[in-house]
């Protein structure tokens, strides 16, 4: 991963302090929505799903079908607001680079998803 400057990581600790004054799933949602474009959030979204499902003990095939859209579904996401430009989230939602990369960070046990999985476990969620 890429060394930020001084200054961009001076940035990156707002923004980081900012996402921790938030304090409840809709806060963030809107926080994420504003600041990340559909197909940024797509991405993210993708990746924690992904996650979860390696913490489950699937296989890249499985994670690969179960993350596919279902025959005709059109992802749309609610209140209607599509993709306008470059690639759209109708095809296949991941790639075996994308649970690849994923799993990588996951097996990291000093990691910032090892430390969610684990916050989250505590809370029984």
């Amino acid at each position: 991963m890429a060394d930020f400057t001084p200054e961009e990581q001076e940035a990156l600790d707002s923004l980081y302090e900012a996402v921790l004054t938030l304090k409840t799933p809709e806060e963030l949602h809107s926080f994420f929505k504003d600041l990340c474009s559909y197909n940024e959030l797509c991405s993210m979204l993708h990746r924690w799903q992904i996650l979860l499902l390696i913490n489950e003990g699937k296989s890249y095939e499985e994670i690969i079908n179960e993350l596919a859209p279902k025959s005709g579904e059109q992802n749309v996401p609610a209140g209607g607001r599509e993709t306008k430009k470059g690639k759209g989230r109708s095809s296949t939602k991941v790639s075996s680079t994308t649970i690849s990369r994923v799993k990588t960070c996951y097996n990291n046990p000093n990691g910032g998803y090892r430390t969610a999985l684990n916050r989250l476990e505590e809370k029984g969620k």
